[in-house]
């Protein structure tokens, strides 16, 4: 919704929402859904396509960028497991924060630890990838940082190189980092004060350490959670500590393995532990752990490429026995009321990713083994994906309240009325279903904005009283000027309190 603002003429230095200035996060994933916005139009899709757009330029890079260091097929399947975790598929697909910020702190660590193990010049080395952790911080708190550099310290700690720390290169790189924030937090701080953003910053810092919102039943469920964001891949890491997981690797390839694994390992599970760290707080580690374990993949023992390919036929038998009841789970869907595809296109649409399975499974002989495998998980998880598409999403969509609330409000909306959203601050449920308004709407962000004599607010209920008590006595005054000895006492007495 600060994107809508701001493609509906607000500013782009201070994002507003409810009519307030938006003082949470940077605007840069604003900035990308505005200019979608723009493009294609007020709709679901135009704002989530920078996330889905952001995720494939990672892949790109993942892919493009890492040859020197990684050969082709293991870059392939690098980028194969980043995109087909669970984590990155859930969150990835939203108009949200994480997939432009896991995007940009993804690339910065991609290229940081492609260059280094190619020994490339340090100036390349330091200076691309800590401007893109200059933009990662336009995007969201600078957790990243701590993923980065965790990295980094463990890989320069393991090849005995940590005079790099103190180098001009890297020096010259946290300054350029540092000025791709500062330019445009200094125009940004002479507009909003500073005071309210540092409150609003060290609220969200305490309540990130401390769990405030976070019951202890949330809390003890946080590691399992982190660990299902990354299934299946998840599985394969034990493969990382095997005794001869760096044999036969470049000394600098081999460093890299062993330091950034338990980088990887001590940020993601430590970090759980804080009560107010959420999983999804980690997906930036999905691009370092992809792309360390593709090679351990590529060269994994032969026994437990014959325990992967009997897990893969096994989850191909169950997910083609679900794409053959599809059909039926969403007819049963539409005669509920449902907005579903026709149950013949959603059985075709799964059979025809089934057909690719099949046909991988017959270019067994032309692949390797451990790409053929990844390839044919790939597709499965694909099909699956479309399953849960084409059969969960109308059930689901059966009990969803935003957008049916949205469409309540304009039917009971007289032609051409405004409706003033009052006191929405950045409430997510009241904020979603503005979204979906096709009545137009202005924000009423306190009594002292709010026009009077106006017909129609959306009001929380929480300030239902508070509103009612003022915009009562409002029009009851209005109703009676000029005639103030007529004005009952009760009235009176709630102007004066």
């Amino acid at each position: 919704m600060p994107a809508v603002t701001m493609v509906e003429g607000g500013s782009w230095l201070v994002p507003y929402v409810g009519g307030k200035p938006f003082l949470r996060k940077p605007p840069l994933v604003q900035w990308c859904i505005a200019t979608s916005l723009r493009a294609f139009g007020h709709n679901v899709w135009a704002a989530r396509l920078p996330s889905a757009l952001s995720v494939l330029a990672l892949a790109a890079v993942m892919i493009l960028c890492t040859r020197g260091w990684l050969i082709a097929e293991q870059s392939l399947i690098a980028a194969i497991v980043m995109m087909t975790q669970i984590g990155t598929v859930d969150k990835c697909r939203l108009a949200e924060i994480e997939a432009i910020y896991v995007a940009l702190s993804g690339v910065a660590m991609v290229l940081w630890m492609s260059w280094w193990s190619q020994r490339r010049s340090p100036w390349l080395v330091w200076l691309v990838p800590m401007f893109f952790n200059g933009l990662a911080l336009l995007a969201k708190a600078p957790l990243h940082l701590l993923f980065f550099y965790a990295i980094v310290v463990a890989t320069l700690w393991a090849a005995g190189e940590m005079r790099q720390l103190l180098s001009l290169p890297h020096i010259v790189g946290v300054l350029v980092m540092i000025g791709v924030f500062e330019a445009w937090a200094i125009p940004y701080f002479q507009v909003v004060p500073a005071d309210a953003v540092k409150q609003v910053w060290q609220r969200q810092f305490v309540e990130r350490v401390t769990g405030a919102d976070t019951g202890l039943a949330k809390w003890l469920i946080n590691v399992p959670n982190g660990i299902a964001n990354h299934l299946p891949w998840i599985l394969f890491a034990p493969l990382l500590w095997r005794t001869n997981a760096t044999d036969g690797q470049h000394p600098r390839t081999a460093a890299l393995m062993r330091g950034s694994r338990w980088a990887v390992a001590a940020c993601f599970f430590v970090l759980l532990l804080i009560p107010g760290v959420l999983p999804r707080y980690l997906q930036p580690l999905t691009v370092p752990f992809s792309l360390l374990i593709a090679p351990v993949l590529w060269d994994c023992p032969r026994r437990f490429r014959h325990w992967w390919r009997y897990a893969a036929f096994a989850l191909t038998v169950v997910v083609f026995l679900a794409a053959v009841a599809s059909p039926f789970l969403v007819a049963s869907a539409v005669q509920q009321g449902a907005d579903a595809l026709h149950p013949g296109v959603a059985g075709l649409a799964v059979l025809v990713v089934f057909a690719g399975a099949l046909l991988l499974i017959s270019l067994r002989r032309r692949l390797h083994e451990s790409v053929h495998l990844a390839l044919w998980t790939t597709l499965t998880i694909v099909m699956a994906m479309l399953l849960y598409a084409t059969t969960v999403v109308p059930f689901m969509r059966l009990r969803e309240n935003i957008r049916p609330f949205a469409e309540r409000i304009d039917d009971a909306m007289p032609s051409g009325a405004p409706l003033y959203a009052y006191s929405m601050e950045d409430f997510a449920p009241l904020l979603g279903t503005l979204f979906y308004l096709q009545t137009p709407f202005l924000y009423a962000p306190d009594v002292a904005a709010s026009p009077t004599g106006a017909q129609h607010y959306l009001v929380r209920g929480k300030d239902r009283a508070r509103f009612e008590k003022y915009f009562l006595v409002e029009t009851t005054l209005a109703e009676w000027a000029g005639k103030e000895e007529k004005v009952p006492a009760a009235v009176l007495r709630a102007v004066k309190k």
